[in-house]
């Protein structure tokens, strides 16, 4: 056993070696007559016990031993001496502080020390596990076991805590919420394995980036955050997120895989975008999603105009989930022309939602809404079932006839439903209309998913009766090898490739072009964003079929569609493209 005895007085300290002598233990004992050389002798010493004497010339007992107890490699058990009279007071203002036990000078003998040395010692190694223990389980309780960064409830006890400092010192804080773009992939193709080491090697190198005294914690999943404090403008934490951004764009090689990923981050200052820990929260996380839906792989500062918005998309999702059930939503329809005669032979379906206080709301204001929430295929598959039984009435009510065709769009959650085949037929069969009456129009993403399901599926609808269309075709993956695995009969030519004609005579060259592939396919042709009588004739001299557009009619209300079948002049139509093309000739 090593020993320090650090007191004064010489006589007391050779009294206790003589006492420690007659012991058979295996014990080296250093002395210190004062506090200054004890403190010196433990620190470049291991001992397993102190023995320290009340009074020092230089630094008060009490304060050595709380110098001795904070020491960061202290493992010795400290047992003070004094020569006072017994005093509770004092033994338990010691105890208190961290000492093992107080002994009495004029009470040390040879059995008395050597019992209390052991005891002191057997306690001091008990308290030594308790507090390893407990720092184990703080460990666990403050770091993520997968990076070993801090966790998310450290990670919040620190926000909480640098809030009210960084009031009281008129300093800035930076909160940099980021998640990992498309890292769901990663895990699905190669598996959690993989995906737990991409994650740590983003915590490593998260580490590397950050300044001193940053906080860099995972939250859970593949969320991360970065608490930066001590920042002088707004460029610094510009600066700082780039810098993430550009280290986490370069490849992670793990094994024989290399994986390239990006992040999003929303960044939130205090004072700037809330004066709580949650309110930084909600910002950072607010702009983290303005990052991804920008396009992912970009930081965006959050603002009152954002919290605007946010706002207003909160109050728009819960009127769209109240209005639902009540069925706010209703179809315009826009007719489609035969491209020789001009009569109108069909109609698209255009969803709109009948706002109680806004009034009539196109798509854009609500679709991307409804998709992200999961509210559009119900949207839908009550819009389908309003156009049969629209359709249904004209039918009836001799407007069309067995030839007119109801398009509507197919969004692509009811793509992947297994039942929508069978809930197509059960609304053709209860509003009495045939299959061949009406067509679904897909758009070319949404079919390139799952090409092989997707067209199982619309086999069966084919099969029925029921057209598929390719709607914007030329604006998306636009594949010759796809369009030959759909059961596909009508391809929509998108509206952008028709708004430079006449006048850009290479745009003209690529209508024509598309025309001409698609009917070598045995496709019909609709040309959509027709909006003069030339480009009319234009579509038609190419070999159209189908024409669409504000030329003939923008979306109407049931009503005034009905009114404009009853109107419509197809040889009035027919004439004037007629005589645009002979004096083109």
């Amino acid at each position: 056993m090593k020993l320090l005895l650090i007191d004064d007085n010489d006589l007391d300290r050779q009294a206790i070696i003589r006492t420690f002598r007659k012991a058979e233990w295996d014990i080296t004992i250093s002395q210190a007559s004062s506090a200054a050389e004890g403190l010196e002798q433990f620190d470049s010493n291991d001992f397993d016990a102190v023995l320290l004497d009340y009074r020092l010339p230089d630094i008060d007992g009490l304060e050595v031993l709380q110098l001795l107890n904070k020491h960061p490699q202290h493992h010795a058990a400290v047992i003070i001496l004094t020569g006072a009279s017994a005093d509770e007071e004092l033994e338990r203002e010691f105890i208190e502080a961290g000492a093992q036990d107080v002994l009495f000078k004029s009470e040390i003998a040879h059995k008395h020390l050597t019992r209390a040395i052991t005891h002191a010692r057997s306690r001091h190694l008990l308290e030594r596990q308790l507090q390893e223990s407990h720092q184990r389980l703080r460990a666990l309780a403050e770091n993520d076991s997968l990076t070993g960064l801090a966790n998310r409830y450290y990670f919040d006890e620190s926000l909480r805590a640098a809030i009210p400092r960084a009031k009281r010192q008129s300093d800035q804080l930076a909160l940099l919420f980021l998640d990992l773009d498309n890292f769901k992939i990663i895990n699905d193709s190669l598996g959690h394995i993989i995906g737990d080491q991409v994650l740590k090697e983003v915590a490593q190198r998260l580490l590397r980036v950050v300044r001193a005294g940053d906080i860099v914690c995972r939250l859970g999943g593949d969320e991360f955050a970065v608490l930066a404090h001590n920042f002088d403008t707004q460029e610094a934490i510009s600066q700082l997120a780039q810098r993430i951004l550009d280290d986490l764009r370069k490849p992670i090689i793990i094994g024989k895989f290399e994986n390239t990923i990006s992040t999003s981050i929303g960044i939130a200052t205090y004072p700037d975008a809330g004066q709580s820990a949650s309110d930084l929260l909600k910002a950072a996380d607010l702009a983290m999603y303005r990052a991804k839906h920008d396009g992912r792989n970009n930081y965006q500062f959050f603002s009152q105009t954002m919290q605007a918005q946010m706002q207003e998309r909160i109050r728009l999702e819960k009127e769209l989930r109240n209005l639902i059930p009540t069925d706010h939503f209703i179809l315009f329809y826009q007719p489609i022309v035969d491209a020789q005669t001009f009569e109108i032979c069909g109609a698209e379906g255009l969803i709109r939602w009948d706002h109680p206080e806004r009034g009539i709301l196109p798509p854009a204001a609500f679709i991307g809404l409804a998709e992200e929430i999961g509210l559009i295929g119900e949207i839908d598959s009550k819009s389908r079932l309003k156009a049969c039984q629209q359709i249904a009435r004209w039918r009836q009510d001799g407007l069309v006839n067995d030839n007119f065709n109801m398009k509507f769009n197919v969004c692509a959650q009811l793509l992947t439903d297994e039942d929508l085949y069978q809930n197509i037929i059960k609304d053709l069969d209860s509003t009495g209309v045939p299959g061949r009456c009406v067509s679904l129009e897909i758009t070319e993403s949404v079919l390139i998913e799952n090409l092989q399901r997707t067209a199982q599926r619309l086999r069966q609808m084919l099969d029925y009766g029921i057209e598929i269309a390719v709607d914007d075709f030329g604006t998306g993956y636009s594949s010759m090898a796809y369009l030959k695995e759909l059961p596909a009969k009508t391809l929509k030519i998108d509206r952008t490739f028709v708004m430079g004609i006449p006048e850009n005579a290479a745009d003209c060259r690529i209508l024509r072009a598309m025309i001409i592939f698609a009917k070598s396919l045995d496709l019909t042709v609709v040309v959509e964003g027709i909006e003069t009588r030339e480009q009319a004739r234009i579509c038609r001299d190419y070999g159209a079929d189908l024409l669409q557009g504000y030329l003939f009619s923008k979306p109407l209300s049931p009503a005034a569609f009905e009114q404009l079948l009853r109107e419509h002049s197809a040889a009035d139509w027919n004439k004037h493209i007629s005589i645009l093309g002979a004096l083109a000739g």
